[in-house]
């Protein structure tokens, strides 16, 4: 049952953080709309985590000590793989901080899948130490993860309906297994479309 709990609060946050994203809450919040969003994630993910750290974890199996400085390892390359994309963010525009409009334009990272982030977390996610709190936790997280990212993406579609659409084709969403699967050509092309799409005037 405290398990089943967990679930509940993971998926309510899921839900909740989908149905609020895009232009939800720009009615009540105008500019600030995205600086709104992130608090009210953030308040809103304090439930299932607090919940998950008050829960008693029980292993699903034994392992090595050793097995421990993996664990940590994969989580620090996916920390710093985090960092590294910061690069290619307007972090003041992501948090809300400024408001900004952002082009489609795809990264070194989006060159090999179309969500870094979520593949980075899911990385970390699945690298720690797996109890049943954990689990269940990781279960739901990548649930999460897989729809919120097609919801995403239906919003993208329309504002750049040929663009993005080209763009999925090529590469995949969550997981590089094309490796680098975007060259450069393609890229420029891409990005040059999408801003015909979103300027009319330039075509």
């Amino acid at each position: 049952m405290p398990l089943l709990f967990l679930a509940m609060c993971w998926l309510l946050f899921g839900a909740s953080h989908s149905l609020l994203a895009g232009h939800t809450l720009e009615r009540l919040f105008g500019q600030r709309s995205r600086l709104a969003f992130n608090l009210i994630a953030l308040v809103s993910v304090a439930l299932p985590i607090s919940i998950w750290l008050y829960l008693p974890a029980q292993p699903l199996w034994s392992e090595p000590p050793a097995w421990r400085w993996v664990h940590h390892g994969v989580s620090l390359l996916a920390g710093l793989g985090f960092v590294h994309t910061l690069r290619y963010y307007s972090l003041p525009g992501f948090l809300g901080l400024r408001a900004e409009t952002w082009p489609l334009t795809f990264s070194p990272w989006h060159r090999w899948v179309r969500h870094p982030w979520y593949f980075l977390m899911l990385v970390a996610i699945w690298a720690q130490p797996m109890t049943d709190t954990w689990l269940v936790s990781a279960l739901c997280i990548t649930a999460y993860l897989i729809i919120g990212s097609r919801i995403e993406e239906q919003r993208i579609l329309r504002y750049h309906p040929g663009a993005y659409a080209a763009y999925r084709r090529l590469v995949p969403g969550l997981l590089p297994w094309k490796g680098c699967a975007l060259d450069n050509t393609t890229r420029r092309q891409l990005e040059t479309q999408a801003a015909r799409e979103s300027d009319p005037a330039l075509t």
